[in-house]
C-alpha cells in the first residue's frame, strides 16, 4: 500500500473525511490524482476498420470479457485464454461445495448452504462506477443496495470503554457535536484566524448548532437534541410514561484517545458514497453475464508460459491445466493482456528491459477475507443491525452482514466478511481459529 510520509494515503483521507466531511476528502483525492469523475457516457463505439483482424486476450475477468465484447462487436477476431475452470477473474463467489486450491497449494472447501456464498473479491459497485452498472443493464444482472454504513453497527475499541463496543451512531453524533462545540466557542469570541463578517458569524453559528446538536449556549450536552442524533437511554413512545430519557455523550477525549472517530469518513470516501449496489445472488453473476455473450470465445484452464511478438503479431504459448502434455499456441494480430502484474512478471516475455522492470515494481497490497456461517441471524435478532460494517481494531479490522432477504425467521444463518490489511494478515496466521474469529458485539451461545 502506498504511503504518504509516515501515514497511509488510505489513512489520511479517512482523517479528512473524518474531520472535513467527503467533499473536502473528494478535493484531496483528486489533487493527488486518485479520484476522477467517470466520463463513460454510454455504450462504445469503436472507429474503424479491423480488416480481418485478430485479437488475444489473456484473461478472462471483467476487464477481459468487456474488451471482447466490444472488440467482437467491432469486427474484430477474438479468442480469450483464462487459466481458471471458471470467468469472472477476481471478480467471484464462492457457494457450498465449491472448492479452491490456493497458490500455495492448500485446497478449502466451502460447506455453506444453498443460496449462501461469500465474495472473496470485490463486493460493492459505486454509484460512479457508470460503465459497469450500464454493462449490468445491458447484460440483465440484477441489482440491489449494498448497506455500507449503518448507523446501529458498532465500533470497537478493545483497549478502551472495558472492551464494550459502541454504536456508530453514538460515535458519530458526539464526535460531530465536540467539534462543533469547539468551532462554534472559537467563532463567537472572534477568535477565527480569517476575519468574518457578523452576518457570516450568524450563518455559521446557526449552522454549527444544527449540524453538531448544540445547545442555545453551542454546548454538546446530554440532552434530548443530542439524544435525537446518538440514541436515547429511554426512547419516546405513547401513554403515561411516554417521556425520553436522553444518553450521556462520550467525552471528546476518550473519543480521540479510542480512536473511534478513524471509521466515520467509511461513508464518505469516494468509492463508498451511497448509493451503492451489488449483484443480486453474488459478484459472479456479472461474469456470467458476459459468459452469456462470449463466453464461446473463452478456453479455459489455459496456463500461460510465454509471450512472444513480431513483426507478423504476437505468439502466446500456454498448457492445459487438465490435460497436461506439451504447451499448445495461440496466435493473433494483437495481444490484449489483462493477467495481474504479480503473475505476468513470472511469465517468459519478448519486452525491453524498461518494461519488465516496471511490470515487476508494482505492489500489490496483502488482504484477508473469511466467510462463516451462524445458526441463526443474531446481530439482527439480538442487536436490530440490519447488513452494514462493525469496525474494531482486532485483527480482523471489519466484520460485514449479508443482504436481507426473507424475515429473520425463515434463514437463521449468516455469511460474514472480515478484511484485514498488512500487517495484520500475518497476524492472522499465527492465531487459533477460536481467537481469530473472536466476537465483536456480543454473541449468543449456540
Amino acid at each position: 500500500m502506498e504511503k504518504t510520509g509516515s501515514m497511509n494515503r488510505r489513512n489520511l483521507f479517512a482523517m479528512i473525511g473524518a474531520a472535513a466531511g467527503a467533499s473536502v476528502m473528494y478535493d484531496a483525492m483528486t489533487s493527488m490524482g486518485f479520484a476522477a469523475a467517470s466520463k463513460y457516457t454510454g455504450p462504445i463505439k469503436l472507429q474503424g476498420d479491423p480488416k480481418g483482424a485478430s485479437v488475444l486476450i489473456l484473461g478472462a475477468g471483467v476487464a477481459g470479457m468487456t474488451a471482447a465484447l466490444e472488440l467482437r462487436d467491432a469486427g474484430y477476431k477474438v479468442q480469450i485464454l483464462e487459466y481458471n475452470d471458471r470467468a469472472g477473474g477476481r471478480s467471484w463467489s464462492l457457494r457450498g461445495g465449491d472448492s479452491y486450491t490456493e497458490l500455495g497449494g492448500a485446497t478449502q472447501t466451502c460447506e455453506f448452504d444453498k443460496d449462501l456464498y461469500l465474495n472473496p473479491g470485490p463486493w460493492r459497485i459505486p454509484y460512479h462506477h457508470r460503465a459497469l452498472l450500464d454493462y449490468c443493464g445491458r447484460l440483465g444482472v440484477a441489482l440491489e443496495p449494498f448497506i455500507q454504513v449503518n448507523y446501529n453497527a458498532y465500533i470497537h475499541s478493545s483497549q478502551h470503554f472495558g472492551g464494550k463496543p459502541k454504536r456508530f451512531r453514538e460515535v458519530q453524533a458526539d464526535f460531530h457535536g465536540h467539534i462543533a462545540e469547539l468551532l462554534a466557542k472559537t467563532t463567537a469570541q472572534g477568535k477565527l484566524d480569517q476575519p468574518v463578517s457578523k452576518e457570516d458569524t450568524e450563518i455559521l453559528l446557526t449552522a454549527l448548532r444544527q449540524w453538531g446538536a448544540l445547545d442555545n449556549s453551542y454546548s454538546y450536552r446530554e440532552s434530548i437534541r443530542s439524544s435525537g442524533r446518538r440514541g436515547y437511554d429511554k426512547p419516546p413512545g405513547g401513554g403515561l410514561n411516554s417521556t425520553p430519557i436522553p444518553s450521556k455523550p462520550i467525552q471528546l477525549r476518550d473519543l480521540l484517545q479510542a480512536g473511534l472517530w478513524q471509521t466515520l469518513s467509511s461513508g464518505q470516501e469516494l468509492d463508498w458514497q451511497s448509493s451503492i449496489f451489488q449483484p443480486v445472488g453474488g459478484m459472479d453473476m456479472i461474469a456470467k453475464g458476459f459468459e452469456r455473450q462470449v463466453g464461446h470465445l473463452i478456453r479455459y484452464n489455459a496456463k500461460v508460459i510465454a509471450i512472444g511478438q513480431d513483426s507478423r503479431g504476437v505468439t502466446v504459448s500456454y498448457l492445459d491445466t487438465r490435460t497436461g502434455g506439451a504447451p499448445a499456441q495461440a496466435r493473433a494480430d494483437w495481444c490484449l493482456c489483462t493477467i495481474p502484474l504479480s503473475v505476468l512478471n513470472q511469465i517468459e516475455m519478448a519486452v525491453g528491459a524498461p518494461m519488465a522492470n516496471a511490470i515487476s515494481a508494482v505492489p500489490y497490497a496483502s488482504a484477508v477475507k473469511t466467510g462463516l456461517q451462524f445458526k441463526r441471524r443474531f446481530w439482527e435478532q439480538d442487536e436490530a443491525i440490519y447488513g452494514g460494517i462493525t469496525f474494531t481494531d482486532l485483527p480482523i479490522c471489519r466484520s460485514a452482514r449479508s443482504p436481507i432477504r426473507a424475515p429473520p425467521t425463515a434463514v437463521p444463518v449468516r455469511v460474514s466478511c472480515w478484511e484485514a490489511l498488512p500487517p495484520r494478515p500475518a497476524t492472522l496466521g499465527s492465531m487459533q481459529p477460536v481467537l481469530m474469529n473472536s466476537p465483536v458485539c456480543p454473541r449468543p451461545n449456540g
